[in-house]
C-alpha cells in the first residue's frame, strides 16, 4: 500500500468516529448509560488508533512536540479574538435558540443537570480539546497532506471532517438550519486557523491552548442557556 492510501485508510478509520458518536447519542439511543457508554468508545478509538498507526505502522517515536514562546502567544491571541466573535454572536442571536428544545435533546446524555454539565465542560475543555486537537490537527491534517500533496488542502480537509460532527450536534440539539449554518461556518474558520497553527508551529498545545480558550466561552454560554 502506497503512501498516499495509506493516508486514505487512516482518516477514513479516525475521521468518522465523533459523527457516529454524535448520531447514536443524540439521535439513536435514549439511554444514559448506553449513550455515554459509546461515546467513551469513541472517544478511545480517535485517541488508540492514531497512536498504534504512529508508533507501529509508521514505526516512529514518541513526540511531546512541545510549543516555543511564539506559538504559545499565537495560541492565546486566536482563541482570545475567536472568543469575542462568539461573545458578540451570542448578544446579537443568543435569543433565537430554544432552550427547551436543547433541554429535550440533551437529557438522555445527562447533562442536564447542573453538576454533570459542570464536570462535562471541564472535560471538554481541558481534554476533549486536547484529543481533538491531538486527531484533527495532528493526525488528519497530517494525514490530509500525505493525501493531497499540499498544505491548504490538508487543511481544508481537516477543518471539514472537524466541522461535521459539531454541525450534527447542533442540528440534533434543536437548531434551526440557519443557526446550524452560521455556527458551522464559525466552526470551519476555526478549525481551519488551528490546523494552520498547528502547521506552522507543528506543535499541537498552540492549537489546543486556542481551543480551549474558546471552549470557556462556549460553555459558559451552554451554562446560561440551560440552567438560568
Amino acid at each position: 500500500m502506497n503512501e498516499r492510501s495509506q493516508a486514505l485508510v487512516a482518516i477514513a478509520l479516525v475521521g468518522f468516529a465523533p459523527s457516529l458518536s454524535i448520531i447514536y447519542g443524540l439521535s439513536i439511543s435514549e439511554d444514559e448509560l448506553y449513550t455515554q457508554a459509546f461515546f467513551m468508545a469513541c472517544k478511545a478509538w480517535i485517541l488508540i488508533v492514531p497512536t498504534l498507526w504512529y508508533l507501529r505502522i509508521e514505526g516512529n517515536e514518541l513526540s511531546r512536540s512541545l510549543p516555543d514562546g511564539e506559538g504559545l502567544r499565537m495560541g492565546a491571541a486566536t482563541g482570545l479574538g475567536m472568543s469575542v466573535i462568539i461573545m458578540a454572536t451570542w448578544l446579537f442571536l443568543g435569543d433565537s435558540i430554544d432552550a427547551s428544545a436543547m433541554i429535550a435533546e440533551l437529557r438522555p446524555t445527562g447533562l442536564v443537570d447542573k453538576r454533570t454539565y459542570v464536570l462535562g465542560a471541564l472535560y471538554w475543555i481541558f481534554m476533549n480539546s486536547l484529543l481533538e486537537e491531538y486527531v484533527f490537527r495532528w493526525f488528519i491534517t497530517t494525514k490530509g497532506f500525505e493525501l493531497f500533496g499540499g498544505e491548504a488542502q490538508a487543511i481544508a480537509l481537516s477543518a471539514l471532517m472537524f466541522t461535521l460532527h459539531h454541525a450534527l450536534a447542533l442540528h440534533l440539539v434543536g437548531f434551526v438550519w440557519w443557526q446550524t449554518v452560521m455556527a458551522s461556518i464559525g466552526l470551519l474558520g476555526a478549525a481551519a486557523i488551528w490546523s494552520w497553527l498547528y502547521m506552522r508551529h507543528r506543535s499541537i498545545w498552540v492549537c489546543w491552548l486556542s481551543h480551549a480558550i474558546c471552549d470557556v466561552v462556549v460553555f459558559y454560554l451552554g451554562y446560561l442557556l440551560l440552567f438560568t
